[in-house]
């Protein structure tokens, strides 16, 4: 930590005095209004001049500027207050727009008054707005059955859909700027929903009152541990600390065999007496840790390989320090999944495998496949590739959209440069922002509300272990993918060629998930169109993780997927014509992986020990932090 950077000493704060939680909630106000004050003089960004009252000094010994406190709050806020900054001016310039949505607001609220009344006289009245069914924020029957409760969540819902609605009423402005302003206007929302405050949540408040704000007691403690473990950083634990790699989780039986700077290469021991001949190498994202795909021994996917008879190697990834910062796809591409792909089949005499990755693992086997189609002389093909949600077309990459932009990523690499990484929890909390309900605000009050602990929830634990991600890497995915979309245009080079995804002959099979906010299914699929390949699409229910990671039990009503043999051009026409189907698509994969995987042999003619056992599995670079 640098010498001028202050964090917060908690052996100085004592428990706090909620008897003047009025006197600091007031405060608080005040300071905002002044903040909000100094941005708002100049209808600009704050200026360089403007100074706050404290006197504080940034790092070149001037006054704090309020631009130099939303740069250390996050780097996109800068964008975040020029957006809406102008969006208000298109809504200045059309007034009629903006008083249109407040007219019908303010008639919405008139019929919420009437309500109000006609239930403290017992009279039948119909609420003006219910919540959607999937909203759990107001299941507690006093959110209904209080009077006083049920008006100030009707209030929140009809003004949060006023701001819903006052957005997509914005014409003349360009498609990407309204998805920002829509995604900063549902954390506005979700921030102040009424649920996220002890005054105006029935639950907190009988909660608060029946143990003497015992609870805030705990929350404030459970505050203090979550800032000292990521002092600076919006970070709030999401489950219980009960399990240990290796142990209770991401424990399948292996052994390394193999490591350089940038992966360890698993070799998982085998559960049959035979084996398919063709070896199976597993390729997870560079951005989490591998053991997503191996939590426990009903939803471990690799677990599932062995099983059905797969000989499975898998890559962990090396958790980047500074010197790793100027590793690129090169490395990632030769000296990771091509060096992998030949220690596997070196290790057991096959002349090629199949592969299956996850997510940004399965751009960098596109990137993978499409160098090799550009070699005349392949030492070691692979035999088929299976994708996850992974894009390759980042035309349209969904919610995650909104972080990318020349600015945002010029931020970020000038933060990068200071480390040599990009750090995994910044990318973690944009993660959680897309969905700030469910995994931000939730933990909010649960932790420092309610003053629970978090439950033990084994993805949840994957998510919060995080890895880094070196400088140039990072830099030139983002920049070279999201940004401009050059492997998609067929504009990226590697190794001086072109990679052309066009050129790939090799059989695919993808999945992609219906609520993925991190790879939307549609642009998983219109990135199809690359390939000139056999493909296999399969769209199971459930999100990003869910989706795919779904265990070797069908659960009928909670688990099904849609197939439909004919390649559409248009997702929708396709989703269309599928035929839906009950249960875990798993199965489905290993039929059709069996097509790719030779003849069933004898575990020790295709196993030929040439790689002896550095030690055991999970490896050791899994569990760097």
């Amino acid at each position: 930590m640098k010498k001028d950077e202050k964090t917060i000493n908690f052996e100085e704060i004592k428990t706090p005095d909620f008897s003047q939680i009025n006197d600091i909630f007031e405060n608080n106000l005040k300071i905002y209004n002044n903040f909000v004050k100094n941005i708002s003089t100049n209808n600009t960004p704050a200026n360089k001049d403007t100074q706050t009252t404290n006197g504080a000094k940034n790092k070149n010994g001037q006054n704090f500027t309020a631009t130099d406190l939303l740069n250390l709050i996050n780097p996109t806020t800068t964008k975040i207050t020029n957006t809406l900054f102008d969006v208000s001016s298109k809504i200045t310039n059309n007034p009629k727009l903006y008083y249109e949505h407040i007219g019908k607001w303010i008639q919405q609220i008139a019929s919420l008054n009437f309500y109000f009344i006609s239930r403290l006289s017992n009279q039948p009245a119909n609420p003006i707005i219910e919540p959607n069914k999937t909203d759990k924020r107001f299941a507690s029957p006093e959110w209904s059955e209080n009077i006083f409760f049920d008006f100030i969540k009707q209030f929140y819902l009809l003004t949060s859909r006023m701001m819903d609605q006052l957005v997509d009423s914005i014409e003349h402005i360009d498609p990407k700027q309204k998805q920002l302003v829509k995604f900063y206007t549902n954390q506005i929302n979700a921030a102040f929903s009424p649920t996220n405050f002890v005054a105006t949540n029935p639950e907190l408040i009988n909660q608060t009152i029946q143990e003497g704000a015992q609870n805030l007691v705990r929350g404030f403690e459970n505050f203090k541990k979550d800032y000292l473990k990521h002092p600076n950083k919006m970070f709030i634990s999401q489950t219980a600390d009960e399990f240990k790699v290796g142990e209770n989780i991401g424990n399948t039986k292996g052994s390394v065999i193999f490591k350089n700077d940038v992966f360890e290469l698993i070799h998982y021991a085998p559960e049959t007496d035979e084996q398919f001949e063709k070896p199976m190498l597993v390729i997870p994202p560079f951005i989490n840790k591998f053991y997503i795909m191996d939590l426990n021994e009903k939803k471990s996917m690799i677990k599932y390989l062995v099983e059905k008879k797969q000989n499975t190697f898998l890559i962990s990834w090396k958790n980047p320090k500074s010197d790793s910062k100027d590793f690129g796809f090169n490395e990632y591409i030769n000296d990771g999944v091509l060096k992998a792909l030949d220690v596997v089949c070196d290790e057991t005499g096959s002349d090629g495998a199949n592969t299956a990755s996850y997510c940004v693992g399965g751009t960098l086997t596109a990137m993978v496949l499409a160098h090799l189609a550009n070699q005349k002389n392949i030492k070691n093909k692979i035999l088929s590739s299976t994708f996850f949600t992974s894009l390759v077309d980042f035309a349209e990459p969904g919610d995650l959209g909104v972080f990318i932009s020349e600015e945002q990523i010029s931020m970020i690499e000038k933060q990068m440069q200071n480390k040599g990484y990009f750090d995994g929890k910044d990318m973690a909390a944009c993660f959680n922002f897309l969905r700030p309900g469910d995994l931000y605000w939730n933990y909010v009050i649960n932790n420092y509300l309610k003053g629970n602990q978090p439950s033990a929830f084994d993805m949840l634990y994957w998510n919060s272990d995080s890895t880094r991600i070196p400088e140039v890497l990072h830099s030139d995915y983002l920049r070279s993918m999201y940004l401009n979309n050059l492997l998609a245009k067929k504009e990226y080079k590697f190794d001086g060629q072109i990679l052309d995804m066009s050129k790939i002959k090799t059989p695919m099979f993808h999945v992609a998930t219906t609520e993925d906010h991190i790879a939307p299914w549609k642009s998983v699929f219109m990135g199809l169109t690359q390939f000139n390949s056999n493909i296999e699409f399969t769209l199971a229910n459930s999100g990003h993780i869910a989706g795919i990671i779904q265990g070797k039990g069908a659960k009928p009503g909670k688990q099904y997927y849609f197939e439909n043999k004919k390649m559409e051009k248009d997702s929708d026409k396709w989703l269309e014509n599928a035929q839906k189907i009950e249960g875990s698509w798993w199965p489905k994969w290993m039929n059709w992986l069996k097509d790719h995987s030779g003849e069933v042999k004898k575990v020790n003619e295709i196993n030929l020990n040439k790689f002896k056992e550095i030690y055991k599995a999970p490896g050791k670079y899994v569990l760097e932090k």
